[in-house]
């Protein structure tokens, strides 16, 4: 499905968010950047958004995704990348639930808006803990159905009603743009997914909203 939209999935990000997509990334780069961390582990990294942004700070940061072509697309991106003093963002496809890296990898794991798509994320969730290193960061943003009764009304029509309507017509993929309200719909959202971490071993984990509860940011810490 995500190989299917990865030539429009950019455009689309910025168009159906009204652009709010870049703050929300703003938002999780300012805040990982208080534990100054050397390198990063990007999962789910699509079109390596986050992988850029973190390269752009100063991170050296490896991207893994399961969609070769979404990947495809991160590579041109970064091919256009003004080089610096660390190398540009790397990427693998590869699964969140078998990271082919060893114990004790990384300072930082992120992941934008894919933890929800998932398989098994028990597992997933267990193999970041492990290639973190001790006092590492995990920090996930993610879709959200906001609290208020009214913004959330707002929010629902959007998105189950235009929002798959635009995908459709510029994507041509009806069922992706269709996926998208669903998958939050069943994801586990503020408390009970910071209890997910938590029973994997994660320490402080908290959540932020974002745009009213569109948005979500997750922190948690392997101590």
């Amino acid at each position: 499905m995500f190989n299917g939209i990865a030539g429009s999935y950019d455009f689309l990000n910025h168009l159906l968010s009204l652009g709010i997509d870049r703050h929300w990334r703003r938002v999780l780069i300012k805040h990982v950047l208080k534990r100054n961390p050397n390198n990063a582990l990007d999962i789910a990294t699509g079109t390596g958004d986050i992988a850029i942004a973190l390269y752009k700070v100063g991170v050296e940061t490896t991207g893994i995704d399961i969609a070769d072509q979404m990947v495809e697309v991160a590579k041109s991106k970064c091919s256009k990348l003004k080089k610096s003093s660390i190398p540009l963002p790397g990427f693998l496809i590869a699964s969140a639930d078998d990271i082919p890296y060893p114990d004790n990898s990384f300072q930082l794991v992120t992941i934008g808006f894919g933890i929800r798509n998932f398989e098994n994320r028990k597992r997933a969730i267990e193999e970041i803990f492990r290639v973190l290193k001790v006092g590492g960061e995990l920090a996930i943003l993610e879709f959200a159905e906001p609290r208020n009764k009214l913004w959330s009304s707002i929010y629902k029509f959007y998105f189950h009603n235009i929002l798959p309507l635009i995908g459709k017509l510029i994507s041509k993929d009806m069922d992706a743009y269709r996926y998208l309200p669903e998958s939050v719909s069943q994801f586990p959202q503020y408390k009970d997914f910071c209890n997910e971490l938590e029973t994997v071993g994660f320490a402080n984990p908290k959540f932020k909203p974002l745009t009213g509860g569109v948005s979500i940011l997750y922190t948690a810490l392997k101590t």
